[in-house]
This record gives structure tokens, sequence and C-alpha cells, in this order.
């Protein structure tokens, strides 16, 4: 039902292999911290798409992922979102939908963030 009502047209690219998925819904994104030590964050998500539309086979990481929003183009690339962890999850107990991790590329999906807080003693953290 989702698919139906929210689903989006995307663009899936396995090496040469480009399929089109026309009802993939976008997740909610996040903002994932991806180096501790610079604090660098990345934009994520999940990704909704349907066994039978992907035709490439299981979601592999590396796959990107293309959606064009009022003529401008946004790409992800699925990804495995911690060690250990798949690139796709199963959304549903009878296994028809996958749930696949993506991170947002581009400048506009990085940031570094100003390391902010404070430690036990009141004094602000900084980097040095």
């Amino acid at each position: 039902m989702i698919r139906r009502t929210a689903g989006v047209s995307v663009t899936v690219t396995r090496g040469a292999s480009v399929v089109t998925i026309a009802d993939a819904v976008q997740g909610q994104s996040q903002k994932v911290v991806i180096d501790e030590t610079s604090e660098t964050v990345v934009e994520a998500c999940d990704w909704l798409m349907s066994v039978a539309s992907y035709t490439l086979g299981t979601p592999a990481v590396g796959d990107i992922i293309s959606r064009t929003v009022n003529g401008v183009s946004y790409t992800w690339t699925v990804e495995c979102p911690a060690m250990g962890i798949p690139p796709f999850d199963w959304s549903d107990t009878a296994r028809t939908t996958y749930r696949i991790h993506a991170r947002k590329d581009g400048a506009a999906a990085f940031e570094v963030v100003t390391p902010n807080g404070f430690d036990v003693s009141g004094n602000e953290m900084r980097y040095a």
C-alpha cells in the first residue's frame, strides 16, 4: 500500500546494468557519523523496494540509487551501515520487500560538525 501511495521512480545501477523501479519509497533521512575524530557526518536513509522490481539480485554494496526531483538528480550508494550489518534487511516477514541502507552522495550530503558538549568538569570539549 505504501509503495502505491508514496512510491517514486528511481533507477538502480550496478556496473553496466540499470533498472528502473517505479514504486520505491524513500525513508526518513538521518545523520550518521562516519569519522569520530573529525565528526564527519553523512546523510543516510533506507529505501523500500520490492524484491520483484529489484531485478539485479539482492542489493549489494556499491549499487547506486538515483532519483530526480524538480530537475535535480540525487544519488545514494548502497552500503553497510556498520560492521557486521548487511546492506539490506527484509521489510516484511514474507520477504517481498527490501529495506536497503544507503548513503547520500554529493557535496551537500557531508558536513563536519563543530564538537559541542562539556566534560564532567564543565569544560567545553574540543579536538586538539
